[in-house]
């Protein structure tokens, strides 16, 4: 018989994780070992599972019946199957809110051309795969943990300025600041100041017949 053994925590609550892994016949896939899992009975404590897929790379079928203890065990073993022996046990044991999840497995192959230490193998990948796809399937649903800024640990992030009506554009840095202008609040009925001003043209002074113009020289010269 090769035994192999494995742990993981999840972070999820016992009860949670007892009934993800009670479902046996749900998530034969990941495991490297069974392809198909086909329900075959079900009672309050216990079911009985067919399962078909490869013992290093030998194709197989086996039909295992397991216990269940919630919320804390199941077993499970082999009733019949290409396998000459096959069993195990989940053992769940809650830390702080949390969940560590025990995977014993036990075989003997039974099968020409398998050695123990390939049997070792099959059984450590079929751990440490279900034992991965429980905790990610676990925790998938876990809520994130969002914090405000200037809350909890890690560095305060400071708010942002707001601007006020009428102040000036913030000034990038290396650059300078554009002039401000005073605005004045509107009357009723009048427009701003900025829009009252026009520009005025400057008016030619009309001069007399009699006025006499100078010349480059600084003479003066008989009028127009």
């Amino acid at each position: 018989m090769v035994k192999v053994e494995g742990r993981r925590v999840v972070r999820a609550p016992v009860q949670k994780v007892f009934q993800l892994i009670s479902r046996l016949d749900s998530s034969p896939r990941v495991t490297g070992l069974w392809l198909t899992a086909d329900l075959v009975d079900r009672q309050s404590t216990a079911l009985t599972v067919q399962y078909r897929g490869y013992f290093a790379g030998i194709p197989v079928e086996s039909l295992q019946r397991a216990t269940l203890h919630p919320p804390h065990r199941i077993d499970f073993h082999q009733t019949r199957g290409g396998l000459k022996a096959f069993r195990g046990q989940y053992l769940l044991k809650p830390i702080e809110g949390d969940t560590e999840v025990s995977l014993m497995l036990e075989a003997d192959a039974g099968i020409p051309f398998v050695s123990d230490q390939a049997a070792r193998l099959v059984l450590h990948a079929f751990i440490e795969r279900s034992l991965e796809k429980f905790k990610l399937v676990a925790e998938r649903e876990l809520p994130r943990v969002t914090r405000r800024p200037g809350e909890g640990p890690g560095p305060k992030v400071a708010p942002l300025p707001t601007m006020e009506p009428g102040a000036p554009e913030a000034v990038e840095e290396g650059g300078a600041a554009p002039p401000a202008e005073a605005a004045a609040p509107a009357t009723d009925g009048q427009a701003p100041p900025a829009t009252q001003k026009k520009h005025r043209r400057r008016r030619r002074r009309r001069r007399s017949p009699g006025t006499q113009r100078k010349g480059a020289g600084g003479e003066t010269g008989p009028p127009n």
